[in-house]
C-alpha cells in the first residue's frame, strides 16, 4: 500500500485568523497556543528533538454546541483537527496528532457526570469524566456500583473505551460497556445512536441496539465523528471481592497456568480480565543507564509467571468460586495461590495497593513505582498485539520482545490480558525519554515487534500514532479491502479528511495515494 499523503500545515496567516474566531466562541482561556501550553498536546515521550505529529493550536470547548462550532470555523478555513479527551494514553503518543499542524480539539473541560442510574447500573458521561471523577462520585453518595478501571485512573472513561481500552472487573471489556453516544458528525451534524435515534428514548443507555444497523463501533478507533456523551454500564457493587494471584515458579508452568485461565474463564468461574505477568530470570531486556533489567525487576511481580485475578458477587458465590479455583490451581506442582477477600464497599484504605485496580479504585501506583526506580524521565511506549489464548504464543511473544529489547539495547515488561478465547499482550517498551537515541530505538523496537507477529497472523490493537499505517497496513487481505472500505466511509463521512486524518490509518481518498 502506497504511504499516506497528510494534509498540509495551516500558514501563520490563516492559522491566527482561525485562533481570533476561535477564542471569540470559548474565550481566550479555551485556545491554546506555543505561549500558553501547547507542549502538553505533544508525544509525552517524543524525546528532546520533535519528530512530527507536532500540534498548531488547541481548542478546548465546554460543550457540545461549542464542538460543532470549532468543527465549523476549521471546516470555513480548511483546516485539519484533531480530537483528544484528556489524552493520558502517553504509551500510544498522548494527545498528539498522526498529521503535523492540526487543531487539537480537547475535550478535557467537557466533564459532567450527566447522570448515575443506580437501578439500572448505567451512567452518563461527557469525555473530560476521568476514572477517578467517576469513582469520587460513587463514592461521594454511596452509590452501590462498582466501575472498572485500568493501571492509571487519571484518564478519560469515554476516551480510553473508544481505544478498545481494557481494565480488569468483570466490566473489564471497556469498549462494550458504552451504550448509547452522542456523536458529533463531520459537517457538524448531530447523531445519537441506538435507542438514543429515538426522541426522548428511556432505554438511550439501557439497551444497546436501536432499528437497523448498529453503528457504533463506526466511532470506536476511527476518524468519522466526535464523541460528546455516552452510557456506561456498571456492575451491581459485590457483597464481596476476593483478589490475588496465582504464584508459579517453573518455566513450563505456563502450559497448565494458562490451559486453567482459558477453561475457567470460559466456564465462568474467573471473572473479568486476569492478568498474567511474566518475571524471567534475566528481566527482559539489558537497557543501560537507570533503564537496566536489574531495575526492571524491583517493578516485576514474584514468579516467573504470577496470575492477577478477582472474583466478585455474593459471598456464597465467591465461596464456591475460590474452591474451584483452588482446586484447579492445586493441579499444578508447586503453584502458590494467594487471596485477600475485602467488602464490595472497601475503599482505597481499606485494600492493599497491589489490589486497588481488581477493586475498581483508580490509582497512579504503578507510574510511581515505575517513576521511583527509573526517575522522571521515564517513558514508554506500547506493544498490544492480540494472540490465541495459548502458551506457544506467549512463549513466543516474550523470546521475541526479549530478543527485540537486546537488540536494541532496550528493557521491555512481558504481560497478558486474558479472556475466554483469545489474549493481549500488555508490553511497556521502556527507555529514558530525554535521550533522543533512545527514543528512536523504541520507535525502531516496536515497529519490528509489529511486523514479526504479523508473520504469525496477529497484529495490535493499538498503536502508537507513528505507526497507525504501519499497522494498519497488517490488515491486507483482499489487497486491503478494508482499508479501502475505510476510506469510502470517510469519503462519505468527511469528503476533505478534515477531522482526525490518519487516525488508526483512516484517510479519505485525496490523502492517500492508489491502493
Amino acid at each position: 500500500m502506497s504511504a499516506a499523503i497528510a494534509p498540509a500545515a495551516p500558514d501563520l496567516a490563516k492559522l491566527s485568523s482561525a485562533q481570533e474566531c476561535f477564542a471569540a466562541l470559548l474565550g481566550t482561556e479555551g485556545v491554546l497556543d506555543d505561549q500558553s501550553g501547547l507542549r502538553a498536546f505533544h508525544d509525552p515521550f517524543e524525546g528532546p528533538r520533535p519528530q512530527g505529529h507536532q500540534p498548531a493550536l488547541v481548542v478546548q470547548p465546554a460543550n457540545v454546541e461549542q464542538v460543532q462550532a470549532c468543527l465549523r470555523v476549521a471546516h470555513e478555513r480548511g483546516l485539519h483537527v484533531w480530537t483528544s479527551s484528556k489524552g493520558r494514553n502517553y504509551g500510544y503518543g498522548g494527545s498528539a496528532p498522526v498529521s503535523d499542524g492540526a487543531v487539537v480539539i480537547n475535550l478535557s473541560r467537557m466533564n459532567r457526570i450527566l447522570d448515575i442510574d443506580a437501578t439500572h447500573g448505567t451512567a452518563v458521561i461527557e469525555p473530560g469524566v476521568s476514572f477517578a471523577d467517576l469513582y469520587a462520585a460513587l463514592r461521594k453518595d454511596d452509590i452501590p456500583l462498582m466501575m472498572s478501571v485500568p493501571d492509571l485512573g487519571w484518564g478519560s472513561i469515554i476516551g480510553n473505551a473508544l481505544e478498545h481500552g481494557i481494565g480488569y472487573n468483570v466490566m473489564g471489556d471497556h469498549a462494550s460497556a458504552l451504550c448509547g453516544m452522542e456523536v458529533v458528525l463531520p459537517d457538524g451534524s448531530l447523531l445519537r445512536t441506538g435507542q438514543g435515534a429515538l426522541p426522548d428514548s428511556p432505554l438511550w443507555h439501557r439497551h444497546r441496539r436501536g432499528f437497523g444497523p448498529a453503528v457504533d463501533d463506526l466511532f470506536k478507533q476511527s476518524n468519522l465523528g466526535i464523541v460528546t456523551k455516552a452510557g456506561l454500564h456498571l456492575m451491581p457493587r459485590p457483597e464481596v471481592m476476593a483478589t490475588g494471584t496465582i504464584r508459579c515458579e517453573a518455566e513450563e508452568d505456563i502450559v497448565p497456568l494458562i490451559a486453567m485461565v482459558r477453561r475457567l474463564l470460559q466456564s465462568g468461574v474467573l471473572q473479568g480480565v486476569p492478568m498474567l505477568v511474566s518475571s524471567p530470570p534475566m528481566a527482559t531486556g539489558s537497557g543501560e543507564g537507570r533503564f537496566t533489567a536489574e531495575n526492571l525487576r524491583q517493578v516485576l511481580r514474584p514468579g516467573r509467571w504470577n496470575l492477577r485475578f478477582g472474583l466478585y458477587g455474593h459471598e456464597a458465590l465467591v465461596s464456591a468460586r475460590r474452591s474451584v479455583l483452588e482446586r484447579e490451581t492445586a493441579a499444578i506442582p508447586g503453584a502458590v495461590i494467594e487471596l485477600r477477600q475485602y467488602a464490595g464497599d472497601a475503599g482505597p484504605e481499606d485494600v492493599e495497593p497491589r489490589d486497588l485496580i481488581a477493586a475498581g479504585i483508580p490509582n497512579q501506583v504503578l507510574l510511581d513505582r515505575l517513576k521511583g526506580v527509573f526517575g522522571d524521565s521515564f517513558g514508554h511506549m506500547d506493544f498490544s498485539p492480540v494472540l490465541p489464548i495459548d502458551a506457544d504464543y506467549a512463549r513466543r511473544t516474550e523470546t521475541l520482545l526479549g530478543e527485540t529489547m537486546a537488540r536494541h539495547g532496550l528493557i521491555g515488561a512481558f504481560g497478558l490480558l486474558c479472556f475466554p478465547r483469545s489474549m493481549v499482550s500488555a508490553s511497556l517498551v521502556m527507555f529514558d525519554a530525554a535521550d533522543q537515541a533512545r527514543v528512536d530505538a523504541a520507535r525502531a523496537a516496536v515497529r519490528h515487534l509489529c511486523d514479526e507477529v504479523a508473520k504469525w497472523g496477529c497484529a495490535p490493537y493499538r498503536a502508537h500514532v507513528a505507526l497507525v499505517d504501519h499497522v494498519q497496513d497488517k490488515f491486507a487481505f483482499g489487497q486491503n479491502a478494508m482499508a479501502r472500505f475505510y476510506t469510502r466511509l470517510k469519503d462519505a463521512l468527511d469528503p476533505a479528511g478534515l477531522l482526525a486524518p490518519g487516525n488508526h490509518g483512516i484517510w479519505a481518498g485525496g490523502q492517500r495515494g492508489a491502493t
